[in-house]
């Protein structure tokens, strides 16, 4: 496989960071889908256009990011990507940020899944993309867990109100804002004295301008090992009646 991986290079701008003068999550996680994007038009069984003459494209079903040290701003920085695996149901693919010395600092693994166009649902890998795919490595991060459970009750919430500008080259909003509002409803205590360590989130259900607004919930996650050093919360963005959900996620702040 020509092309195994792809590394690109970059120094943090002023428009990617934000009062702590660090890249914020939404620049990172469209960084990340940016550079995914370019490598899977450089490897021929995953471009673009082989998709699209099918009328299909591909989607984000989850992502977990570990942040040892998100870069600052005027940083130069190195992100590397490459496809880990491939399944019936799913392709797998990962991220590791670097400084320049090569010291990791964001690690990544995601998920994703070839999307029908026409029909708006997902299909299974074409045959020929699993034929024709071997894997460059191993990845770099693991799911730190097999399932993320349902949120039942919320402590916080927030509603979101969809733009045009929100939306992507599929119709729906994009992953980025998706995990940004996810985050949202936490008080702002938290997400200005606390460092977002972890955030592993599933997509569940496509999110249009028809379903605005979005309803952001989150509340406290009791788990063992919790400590003051580290607190979790549980997220979901739902409708406005619960009726459907869009994406559950569990963050950790340090």
């Amino acid at each position: 496989m020509q092309h195994p991986t792809h590394t690109e290079t970059g120094t943090i701008r002023v428009s990617q960071v934000d009062r702590s003068r660090r890249i914020k999550l939404t620049a990172l996680l469209d960084w990340m889908q940016d550079s995914a994007y370019t490598h899977s038009n450089l490897l021929e069984i995953f471009s673009t256009d082989r998709l699209l003459a099918r009328n299909m494209s591909w989607v984000l079903m989850r992502k977990c990011i570990r942040i040892q040290s998100l870069p600052f701003l005027g940083q130069t920085v190195h992100l590397t990507t490459f496809p880990s695996a491939l399944n019936r149901y799913f392709a797998f693919r990962d991220f590791k940020l670097q400084d320049g010395e090569g010291n990791p600092l964001v690690l990544a693994t995601t998920s994703w899944a070839v999307f029908d166009l026409e029909k708006r649902r997902i299909i299974r890998t074409p045959a020929d993309f699993i034929r024709d795919f071997a894997a460059p490595g191993p990845p770099c991060l693991k799911f730190s867990r097999t399932k993320i459970t349902p949120l039942q009750q919320s402590d916080y919430s927030e509603e979101i109100f969809l733009r045009d500008n929100d939306l992507d080259l599929n119709t729906h909003v994009n992953h980025s804002f998706l995990g940004e509002w996810s985050l949202s409803c936490l008080p702002r205590e938290i997400k200005q004295n606390r460092r977002l360590k972890e955030l592993d989130i599933i997509y569940r259900s496509e999110c249009t301008l028809e379903q605005s607004p979005v309803i952001s919930l989150g509340s406290a996650l009791e788990k063992p090992g919790n400590s003051e050093e580290e607190l979790f919360y549980l997220h979901a963005l739902k409708n406005p009646d619960h009726s459907r959900e869009f994406s559950r996620a569990i963050s950790c702040w340090q």
